[in-house]
């Protein structure tokens, strides 16, 4: 089956020094390490992640949970999504996104991730992006995990599940997605995705994770096809 190639976006933020990141707390830092026009041989850099929850990245249960997953731990195929749900719930400020907002869409039942897009994005340069950034419910993942069985992962175009100005509910939102009871699957979280592009009608979706031993969570590049 030929691939439209024009048709393949990426859902991710670019990597710079002005990155946002959850608190205001970290950074990353961009730097020069050989440069040809300095005489070098090669150009190269240094790349330095204060925190590896920085930019587009994805949580993994081992982030909450001492005996969870790690990024490592999941085969390739994990990070392939060929039913995907998207659906557009517009903030401005620190709300907390419940299964009130999500059961007023018509989703399929077997998707497998889940885009939330809330416009936040449009913020990503000041500081409203993460002092006043929505989150997600600590009682959302138990309706999705009802409703949705085959679904995995969430996304979302703000910085984090937890909201800046709920830390306490965005702990227990942490540990509902990633660390839930023994019977219940973790759903993955990819923070601060970019999703003014992407299309209601995905046709599939790759996350592709930095790997690194004993991560708790991982910079990710997630490509999209839309139809």
């Amino acid at each position: 089956k030929k691939m439209k190639k024009d048709n393949i976006v990426l859902l991710s933020h670019i990597y710079a020094s002005d990155t946002p990141s959850y608190g205001n707390r970290d950074m990353v830092k961009i730097s020069s390490n050989s440069s040809i026009n300095a005489g070098e041989t090669a150009n190269s850099s240094t790349w330095v992640f204060t925190n590896n929850h920085i930019g587009t990245h994805i949580d993994v249960p081992y982030h909450f949970d001492e005996n969870g997953k790690k990024v490592t731990d999941y085969e390739a195929k994990n990070w392939v999504f060929t039913d995907v749900g998207l659906v557009d719930i517009p903030c401005t400020k620190a709300t907390l996104i419940s299964e009130k907002e999500i059961e007023k869409f018509n989703l399929s039942a077997d998707i497998e991730i889940l885009l939330i897009r809330t416009g936040f994005e449009s913020f990503r340069g000041i500081d409203r992006y993460w002092n006043d950034n929505p989150g997600l419910s600590s009682s959302l993942p138990r309706y999705l995990r009802t409703h949705f069985p085959k679904l995995r992962c969430v996304g979302f175009d703000f910085i984090s599940i937890t909201s800046w100005k709920h830390r306490a509910e965005g702990r227990k939102s942490h540990k509902a997605f990633l660390s839930p009871a023994k019977d219940q699957k973790p759903i993955l979280a990819i923070e601060d995705m970019s999703l003014k592009r992407a299309s209601s009608k995905i046709d599939w979706l790759v996350v592709s994770p930095l790997l690194v031993e004993n991560s708790n969570g991982a910079p990710v590049t997630v490509i999209a096809n839309q139809k």
